[in-house]
């Protein structure tokens, strides 16, 4: 019996079940210690500049792709568990978009990062597990759960992978993503096509899409399916119930992808997460 039948098969109760189990694992996750909702900063670098940030200790200054950071004096911060006792510079390659290193103050995360396609490529983010909006995560708010949005799918991988250039959640960022199949399906009797994305990590697929909810009910600039494109003959459905919000719905310090425009469904997908409160 196909994934797709299966699912079609289970009682209604137990599919909201686990729908709902699914959800409140994803949330816990999502509100972890040093996820996304600790960030309190993001504070980019300009080359030949040094910045201080409020909310850790020391400086931070670029020379090309060296950004070397200079503790401040009588703070104990750690590197990879060791203490920093003096300035230490971190190097990347010219054309790599990387989470570079963490600097540790006390419980407090200085992540220093690189994002190509804007005018100042380093940035520090400043993780704080007590920042408000970890804090005060209540959930993510979300369409009830409906088999309607289970719909048969078939995967298409490419035969050779290409780069797609797409908007970024900060209007002076644009993130480049390697294309590797599509997704070919109906909504309410039309057909449909949903281009997929390398994930992030082996054998997944990412989709990022925007439909007739975006930027009403759900947030405006994509929602995002993930799932594993390791056996692409053995992928026979779509479940937009486990549509999840990017991280830059709920934090204005996130640098995410959006969806092309190719991904926008002419349809408003009633299923998966809602606009976080």
């Amino acid at each position: 019996m196909s994934t797709y039948q299966q699912i079609k098969e289970l009682g209604d109760d137990q599919f909201v079940q686990d729908w709902r189990q699914w959800h409140q694992d994803k949330d816990e996750r999502f509100a972890s210690e040093y996820g996304f909702l600790s960030i309190t900063s993001l504070n980019w670098l300009k080359d030949g500049n040094t910045i201080e940030v409020s909310d850790f200790p020391g400086s931070w200054s670029q020379a090309g792709d060296t950004v070397t950071y200079t503790p401040a004096a009588g703070k104990v911060v750690t590197v990879n568990n060791l203490p920093l006792g003096g300035p230490r510079g971190f190097i990347t390659e010219p054309a790599e978009d990387a989470n570079v290193v963490v600097v540790v103050y006390r419980d407090v995360h200085a992540e220093l990062i690189k994002r190509l396609g804007g005018p100042n490529q380093y940035a520090v983010r400043v993780r704080n597990p007590q920042a408000a909006k970890r804090v005060n995560f209540k959930g993510t708010p979300a369409f009830e759960p409906s088999k309607r949005w289970v719909v048969p799918a078939t995967y298409k991988p490419y035969t050779e992978v290409s780069d797609v250039t797409v908007d970024a959640s900060l209007d002076y960022l644009n993130h480049v993503e390697q294309a590797i199949g599509e997704l070919e399906f109906e909504l309410e009797g039309k057909p449909q096509r949903l281009v997929v994305f390398q994930g992030h990590g082996d054998g997944q697929g990412l989709v990022l899409f925007r439909d007739g909810t975006s930027g009403k009910e759900s947030y405006g600039g994509a929602r995002v399916l993930t799932f594993d494109v390791s056996e692409p003959e053995s992928i026979d459905h779509i479940d937009f119930n486990r549509a999840t919000n990017l991280p830059c719905a709920y934090s204005e310090y996130a640098t995410c992808p959006l969806a092309p425009a190719s991904n926008r469904l002419d349809v408003a997908v009633t299923a998966g997460e809602k606009l976080p409160a």
